[in-house]
């Protein structure tokens, strides 16, 4: 099965993949930008948006999936770029592959495991969500709210969210396989191997995701990397600063 994708522009590609929870079209402004000069691919990852349903999610299986995609549209050397779980992705990819990417851009996720996260426990509120009950975005939100003070991450959240042909509405991702996958996804460290092409590694100025002491095992396993912070961030660069992240990377795919 090939990933779903959405896809804006033409020149050299630039595949595109989302966070944990997310979809490919979070990164619609960021197409949009680009799609002038490059073909960007905007990917949905197993279990998320229209991709398809697997019981199984792990970065081998998921590097899997890139790998078919780049030889179904017959892609050369394409340009990856993948944001926190997305970005643990690439790097997986590019490891196992390292001759088919062009460069790499990771934001805001280092290879190191993450102990101690907010997923889980925003796994088990989500859990309590009865679409029965709630049938608006608007619903959702304040349901949410009783756990959630912040509201980019409930607006992310309601965002998430489609209607079925029955009218209810549903997240726009498999919950119970990204429950039963969490552990694969986010407490294994990203080891053994390396890249050597071009990597820039992005962080938000206010995110913990991405620390000074991860530094040297980025190196270690890319030693082509460089690490910039983008001003005025947190974990979502993309959304919130998204005049700085457009402009690092734009200097970045201009460099040979």
């Amino acid at each position: 099965m090939i990933l779903y994708s959405k896809i804006y522009g033409v020149g050299s590609p630039i595949l595109v993949f989302h966070g944990l929870f997310g979809n490919g079209d979070n990164w619609g402004s960021f197409a949009k930008k680009f799609e002038k000069f490059y073909q960007v691919h905007l990917l949905d990852i197993r279990n998320h948006g229209k991709s398809f349903v697997s019981h199984e999610m792990n970065y081998d299986v998921i590097s899997e999936d890139i790998l078919k995609y780049i030889y179904y549209y017959k892609l050369n050397h394409p340009i990856l770029l993948g944001h926190s779980m997305g970005g643990r992705a690439v790097m997986t990819f590019s490891i196992k592959y390292p001759m088919i990417p062009k460069k790499l851009i990771i934001v805001d996720i280092s290879p190191k495991a993450y102990i101690n996260t907010n997923q889980k426990k925003l796994i088990h509120i989500l859990k309590k969500v009865d679409f029965d009950v709630i049938n608006t975005r608007k619903d959702l939100d304040l349901f949410l709210k009783r756990w959630i003070d912040d509201l980019k991450i409930r607006s992310f959240f309601s965002k998430c969210t489609q209607r079925q042909k029955n009218g209810k509405l549903c997240f726009y991702f498999s919950l119970s396989n990204i429950e039963k996958n969490y552990d694969n996804l986010i407490h294994k460290e990203i080891k053994n191997g390396s890249y050597h092409g071009p990597t820039l590694f992005l962080r938000g100025e206010y995110s913990n995701y991405l620390i000074d002491k991860d530094y040297h095992h980025i190196r270690k396993l890319f030693p082509r990397s460089k690490i910039c912070t983008v001003n005025k961030s947190d974990h979502w660069i993309h959304v919130e600063n998204p005049t700085d992240f457009h402009e690092k990377i734009s200097v970045f795919l201009k460099e040979t």
